[in-house]
């Protein structure tokens, strides 16, 4: 008889076992949350819309909500500074809410896997509460975790989506979407000073007090007007994705290209110019904005300045081109609203961009 009971109880057990494996095979444990696993979720297509209009996401007021999530790389930066930053956008009258993935140290190179950062961008997405989502830093991941993304809900409630660097990754789909988005400084690159440029252009952008830019002339800047839409980003990023599903399209309208790099050897700068060329990105532009080119290496040995070079690509374009806007890896770095018809004049006397 003690045989058969202890039969029967290891059954129980193993029974108990397998019930609650299978309960908890779908789910993936992060802090206090709990995730889908990478397995059970579905994937899709980078959105492709066609024959519609651009939308703009309403201005933030007061008592909004803000999402902050990290999508890129891993934050190093302590907890408590972290938490600073993330009051600073609370200063502004917004409430934050930061996602449970976002200061994780469990992705290795990122802050957790690729689905689970998915997952809380997704989840800031969905929130119909949610009216801004910020990143919290850049580095590399972004395209990681596209896949994952159902992007289409912000065609039915568009919201602005905040970041640079690789950000622009996420850019570039939305403007595939058709959905205006803010290239701006991130948490990360807050100084604590509530009065530094960037972080007030930020501010400005996100309640739809960013009207106008107006600055002094560049030797290098090509006189010119033109309105298009401004579209672009991180250099590296928009010649990664040439060829692939995430290059941008440009034949739907007419562009204003935004371009800038950091910490790249000016061997490599040319490069990526010469896939801007080739791939027609630069000859069918209606004018060009050179950002902060930050840290290029090796100009001595390559014989000019990073300036030069870049001025070799544009030269024998009837456009205007504007050299060493504010906006990139330095500070100030100003806010623009990327997927927007915007206008740019420039004169002897200076750069002005009108949104």
């Amino acid at each position: 008889m003690t045989n058969r009971y202890s039969l029967i109880f290891i059954k129980i057990v193993l029974i108990s076992v397998l019930l609650s494996g299978l309960m908890t095979s779908c789910t993936y444990t992060v802090g206090r949350k709990t995730y889908r696993k990478e397995k059970d979720m579905r994937k899709y297509k980078v959105p492709q819309v066609v024959e519609e209009h651009i939308l703009r996401p309403p201005d933030l007021y007061s008592g909004d909500s803000v999402g902050i999530v990290a999508i890129s790389s891993r934050v190093y930066t302590n907890r408590e500074r972290c938490d600073s930053l993330v009051k600073m956008i609370e200063s502004w009258g917004y409430h934050a809410k930061v996602a449970e993935s976002t200061f994780d140290s469990t992705g290795g190179w990122f802050p957790a896997p690729d689905h689970i950062r998915a997952q809380d961008f997704q989840e800031m997405i969905d929130n119909p509460n949610i009216r801004a989502i910020i990143f919290f830093r850049g580095g590399y991941g972004a395209v990681r975790v596209v896949d994952y993304l159902n992007l289409r809900p912000l065609r039915a409630n568009p919201k602005w989506i905040v970041g640079f660097s690789d950000i622009t990754t996420i850019h570039n789909v939305m403007r595939k979407l058709k959905v205006e988005s803010i290239h701006g400084i991130m948490p990360s690159n807050f100084s604590l000073d509530s009065n530094e440029a960037s972080y007030i252009s930020l501010k400005n952008a996100l309640s739809g007090k960013l009207r106008q830019y107006d600055f002094p002339p560049d030797p290098y800047n090509q006189y010119g007007r033109a309105e298009a839409i401004l579209t672009g980003g991180n250099l590296s990023l928009i010649t990664a994705h040439t060829g692939t599903d995430l290059d941008l399209n440009f034949a739907d309208s007419p562009y204003i290209l935004f371009i800038e790099e950091t910490d790249e050897s000016i061997y490599r700068v040319d490069r990526m110019m010469q896939t801007l060329k080739r791939s027609g990105k630069l000859a069918n532009a209606k004018g060009i904005i050179f950002g902060y080119f930050t840290n290029v290496s090796r100009e001595e040995t390559w014989g000019s300045s990073i300036k030069e070079l870049l001025k070799e690509y544009t030269k024998d374009l009837d456009i205007p081109v504007v050299f060493n806007f504010p906006a990139g890896h330095q500070k100030p770095n100003y806010s623009l609203y990327m997927g927007r018809r915007i206008l740019l004049k420039v004169t002897e006397r200076g750069t002005t961009i009108l949104f």
